[in-house]
């Protein structure tokens, strides 16, 4: 049984949007864009994309929203919720999948509207704005930072 994984994987798309201080967009739009133009780099369209992955918090959108809106159908998609180590595990997630011969392509996303929306480790306004999702049962507790989240 072949167990190397070292060159038999390949990153084949990327696909940003503008970075800016207020984007005037939502977190679905944004990553749905960004995907987009990760496919378009690829020379992919949405028949080949077969996996989703994504790391979310705050105001993140989650994969099936944007799966949706981009016409793709995925035999295998995750969301964990994790911080700034967690694009490194979704690779290795992603392979691990590839392996088991869950999917063939798989797309990572992150979106997030850090000015406008919710502001990781901020105070303020913006830090305490509309909460929604898993925060509405973590924040009355405390649980508000990564390292608090992780702790607990």
């Amino acid at each position: 049984m072949e167990t190397r994984l070292r060159g038999k994987y390949a990153i084949v798309g990327i696909g940003e949007t503008e970075y800016s201080r207020g984007s005037g967009r939502t977190t679905r739009a944004m990553g749905a864009m960004a995907i987009r133009r990760a496919m378009d780099d690829a020379g992919l369209d949405s028949q080949a994309v077969d996996g989703m992955l994504s790391y979310h918090g705050g105001d993140s959108t989650p994969s099936t929203s944007i799966m949706y809106d981009l016409g793709l159908r995925p035999n295998f998609y995750m969301d964990c919720s994790g911080g700034g180590s967690s694009t490194e595990a979704l690779i290795g997630l992603a392979m691990g999948a590839i392996e088991a011969g869950m999917c063939d392509t798989v797309a990572i996303f992150r979106s997030m509207n850090g000015y406008s929306s919710i502001r990781i480790g901020g105070t303020g306004a913006r830090a305490a704005s509309a909460i929604s999702g898993l925060d509405l049962m973590k924040r009355p507790y405390g649980l508000i930072s990564a390292v608090q989240n992780f702790a607990f």
